[in-house]
């Protein structure tokens, strides 16, 4: 790859600004890329514009020798959705001829690509390899107050956010922050505080964001190396608070998130930020082609926040949108590696279908996933609730003080529009009287939604229906019912539209699901 006679210089921009300079007058692509990469420190952090445009003007051939250069190149991040995304290798032979500190670079290097591309998994492969380094390998460039130590857990963090994990991201962020405090770099602190808001506010803990945002943007502008990442950070983050507690200032935040197509980390959750408010409006449709969109510019892997957030959103709108047959085969096909958002999108279908085995099944999944932050903790306490009422039609106490605390909660203003009238009056009505008046203007004019009753089938409907089973044609239906072959296709037309569905298949899956057979057979 090249020699290891020039170490690499982690401090001191202005000689990296001059060895650089010099070299572009040579006009050799070698010495050039090589003056880049062993500068690339203090040259990304603060000169960044000179970076870009020099690595900018590197051929291909030279730019493969030096991965670390190609993730500050223009087209990197244009490319990273596509089949000619990039994908960097250190191979043996490279790597014997490398510092410790280009090593820690190319790793750092492979974490961004990999994450960037959607390849979330092996973004967390490289991120551990990283954090292996840095206990492991010791070199005195990485720790000085000008060195990257902070910048390499700031991106760890950042790949376990985008796998959904965000209690490991606030760790690592925890121990950005104390080296971004010590850092030279003006920016570093800013960049780590916009970061942990967007943690807190992915976890719903709406204060903690807050507090972390405030303290962000009364930090100094951020440099150029960080100013896209950290406004489209703190734009997504006030965003997701301004919408969970419907604020009046939501069109405003929303207006600021990045584009559909915006490579930049926090896409997913402005994603989630924008469709959320989109349902709350009532417009599943606009909440769906937004969703569209994004899949487009996006590649999707299991298992990622991405996923989540794409795939609970879609189930969401789908329901709002009353397709539930479309949005029961999204919730099957997501199901595997599902994040807490898609489990609790799939809770809250089974729930509208009245599937109560199901809905029960997935909120003990729920109820054990230590990892769920404030806001995942609350719509699984409504969901519960939801439950408890559709068994008996009541709530026990321990239920109504739940449903009490969640409404009480500034926070959960959004998550109010999803309680069914239903059960906020079967709150109410256990409630002592001089806490119902506080009660009511919580609640307001949010609770919309109606839980539906079973579909109504009439007697022939349900003999029909149960007789699906045995799979008997149309003509042998009518012979075993004595009646004529039109009475059966008209019940069974009947029985399609009540259960929304066009096929015995699926009207057999959803009568399961509905527990209607067991009525059938009780007939």
């Amino acid at each position: 790859m090249h020699d290891a006679t020039a170490r690499m210089n982690l401090s001191d921009s202005d000689r990296a600004r001059a060895e650089l300079e010099r070299a572009v007058q040579g006009g050799d692509a070698e010495q050039i890329a090589r003056a880049a990469m062993i500068n690339v420190w203090p040259l990304l952090t603060s000169h960044t514009q000179l970076l870009v445009s020099t690595v900018s003007a590197l051929d291909a051939h030279t730019l493969q020798r030096y991965p670390v250069l190609r993730i500050v190149h223009p087209m990197t991040a244009v490319l990273a959705g596509s089949s000619r995304s990039f994908k960097p290798e250190m191979y043996s032979e490279h790597a014997r001829t490398m510092s410790a500190e280009e090593i820690d670079f190319v790793v750092l290097t492979q974490i961004i690509a990999y994450r960037t591309n959607g390849d979330v998994d092996a973004a967390l492969l490289y991120a551990k390899r990283l954090s292996d380094r840095i206990r492991d390998v010791q070199h005195e460039s990485r720790d000085r107050l000008d060195g990257p130590r902070w910048y390499f857990h700031h991106q760890i963090a950042a790949t376990y956010l985008a796998a959904g994990d965000t209690g490991r991201a606030l760790q690592e962020l925890g121990t950005t922050r104390h080296l971004a405090r010590l850092s030279a770099q003006p920016d570093a602190e800013r960049a780590a505080l916009g970061r942990i808001a967007l943690a807190h506010a992915a976890r719903g803990a709406l204060g903690e964001a807050e507090l972390a945002l405030r303290e962000a943007q009364g930090r100094p502008d951020p440099t150029p190396a960080h100013a896209s990442s950290c406004i489209s950070t703190e734009n997504v983050a006030a965003a997701i608070i301004s919408v969970d507690r419907l604020a009046d200032d939501v069109e405003e935040r929303l207006t600021a998130l990045p584009a559909y197509e915006s490579i930049e980390l926090a896409w997913p959750l402005a994603l989630l930020a924008k469709t959320r408010m989109l349902l709350a409006w009532q417009r599943p449709d606009d909440a769906l082609e937004a969703v569209r969109l994004a899949r487009i510019a996006h590649p999707i892997q299991p298992g990622s926040l991405a996923a989540d957030a794409v795939h609970a959103t879609t189930i969401m709108s789908l329901m709002e949108a009353d397709e539930v047959p479309h949005a029961r085969t999204v919730a099957e096909q997501a199901a595997v590696r599902s994040g807490v958002l898609t489990r609790l999108a799939t809770v809250r279908l089974a729930l509208r279908e009245g599937d109560v085995s199901e809905a029960n099944r997935l909120l003990r999944v729920l109820d054990q996933d230590h990892s769920r932050g404030p806001a995942q903790r609350a719509e699984t306490a409504l969901l519960s609730a939801w439950l408890e009422f559709l068994r008996t039609g009541a709530l026990d106490r321990q239920a109504v003080a739940q449903m009490e605390r969640v409404v009480h909660r500034r926070d959960n203003r959004r998550l109010l529009l999803s309680i069914p009238r239903q059960l906020v009056d079967a709150v109410r009505a256990g409630l002592p009287g001089e806490r119902i008046g506080a009660f009511d203007a919580a609640v307001g004019d949010h609770a919309r939604v109606e839980i539906e009753p079973l579909p109504d089938l009439t007697a022939g409907e349900r003999r029909v229906l149960g007789s699906l089973r045995d799979g008997r044609s149309t003509a042998q239906l009518a012979a075993d019912f004595h009646v004529s072959p039109n009475t059966i296709k008209s019940q069974l037309r009947s029985i399609y539209r009540k259960l929304g569905c066009s096929s015995r298949t699926e009207a057999l899956r959803v009568a399961e699901r509905l527990r209607l057979l067991d009525a059938a057979d009780d007939r």
